[in-house]
């Protein structure tokens, strides 16, 4: 998991069509994928990757299998379609996972339609 979450925090880089919905955002959201967590911190426009995750003061997780996070952060499948098939489970209330469903999915840049438009 930890290079597609490195190929992610750098596709989004490049993605200036995803940002705008970072822009005002302040969260924290724990991956949690087997043994492994995850904490991803993102605020004032921009998505970082948290060295000593504090797990106890995130209030948002997702988890599941292996590959439904492969999927997720390579933005070839939905948030709510991966929590549908019982492959993810999303602890967030709907508005964020949204939220989060549109950055994981937008910055894939072979689905992203707004890249090759701009």
């Amino acid at each position: 998991m930890n290079e597609t979450i490195k190929n992610f925090l750098a596709m989004i880089k490049n993605q200036e069509h995803v940002l705008p919905l970072i822009h005002q955002a302040d969260l924290q959201v724990n991956l949690c994928c087997e043994a492994q967590t995850i904490q991803l911190n993102i605020k004032d426009g921009g998505i970082f990757l948290m060295q000593y995750p504090d797990v106890q003061q995130v209030k948002y997780e997702i988890s599941g299998s292996p590959t439904a996070m492969k999927q997720l952060l390579e933005g070839t499948e939905r948030l709510r379609v991966l929590e549908q098939q019982g492959q993810l489970k999303a602890s967030t209330p709907l508005r964020t996972t949204l939220l989060l469903e549109s950055i994981f999915f937008l910055t894939n840049a072979q689905n992203s339609q707004f890249a090759k438009i701009i």
